[in-house]
């Protein structure tokens, strides 16, 4: 397989992950809120800890 077809075999590969990941989300709208919920749950506790620290430092 050439270099050209070889891209174009990786470029549909990415492809159909996409399409079917965009399904996938489509079909499981409750999942992945409350997987974004859990995000940005774990963000804010690791932003505030870091403050913390920070401030601790500064002492």
């Amino acid at each position: 397989m050439s270099n050209k077809q070889q891209k174009s075999v990786e470029e549909i590969a990415r492809e159909e992950r996409l399409a079917y990941f965009r399904e996938w989300r489509a079909n499981n709208k409750d999942k992945v809120k409350k997987h974004n919920a859990t995000y940005w749950e774990k963000r804010a506790k690791r932003i505030i800890a870091e403050r913390e620290a920070k401030q601790n430092e500064a002492k």
